[in-house]
């Protein structure tokens, strides 16, 4: 492939490369030593595939593919590694300061925000918006504000889809109750109490019914 880097770029690319090396070489300070041995080799490798990646596209940037016709799909194979645990790494903001307290990070973070405030990486940055992908990951893990060429557009978001509106109901008919008079609500307030059971002798009995004899 025919390289197509300039000045700038081959002095970027140098720049960032010896930022990164100070930054793995970090990892190994004596203050460092009683840290997880594994999760310094997963960083180790992340930072070092970030220093390949810009030294790549700052040096060969990537020309527009044409259209082509898809090939077959190749048939799956299973990976040696898919059944291995992989270490993950921390996601918030700032992660790698808050993990390796100390004087040794926030000085490469120091070189690192020296180096995305040259103007050569804004011009280089926007002829491969490519660089924006590995730059903005350093910035997060390390809490470096991003510059204004690094900032990606947002997005609008779509319309939340309005409910339909239901048919309004029509208020259903109610009968008119007439206020009942004063004596039927006493009536209804203080009802009669049945009648008392008396005996035929007794004083309240109602009169027993005369027998008339007809035969005469």
């Amino acid at each position: 492939m025919e390289q197509t880097a300039n000045t700038f770029a081959q002095s970027l690319a140098d720049r960032f490369t010896t930022i990164m090396r100070l930054l793995r070489q970090t990892l190994g300070a004596p203050d460092y030593a009683r840290f997880d041995l594994s999760l310094k080799w997963a960083i180790w490798h992340r930072i070092s595939r970030l220093s390949l990646r810009f030294r790549a596209l700052a040096l060969n940037p990537r020309r527009p593919r044409k259209p082509s016709a898809k090939p077959d799909p190749a048939p799956e194979r299973e990976s040696p590694l898919a059944g291995a645990k992989r270490r993950e790494l921390p996601r918030q903001q700032g992660w790698l300061l808050q993990t390796f307290p100390g004087h040794h990070i926030p000085y490469v973070r120091g070189q690192l925000i020296s180096f995305l405030a040259d103007p050569d990486l804004s011009l280089l940055s926007s002829q491969n918006p490519n660089i924006g992908r590995v730059l903005r990951p350093l910035c997060h893990m390390l809490a470096i504000p991003l510059p204004d060429y690094l900032k990606l557009e947002r997005k609008p978001r779509p319309p939340r889809p309005q409910p339909a509106q239901k048919p309004a109901r029509k208020p259903a008919r109610r009968e008119q109750k007439t206020e009942p008079s004063f004596y039927e609500y006493m009536l209804q307030k203080y009802p009669a109490p049945p009648p008392r059971p008396t005996l035929p002798d007794h004083i309240d009995a109602p009169p027993a019914r005369a027998k008339i004899n007809f035969e005469r």
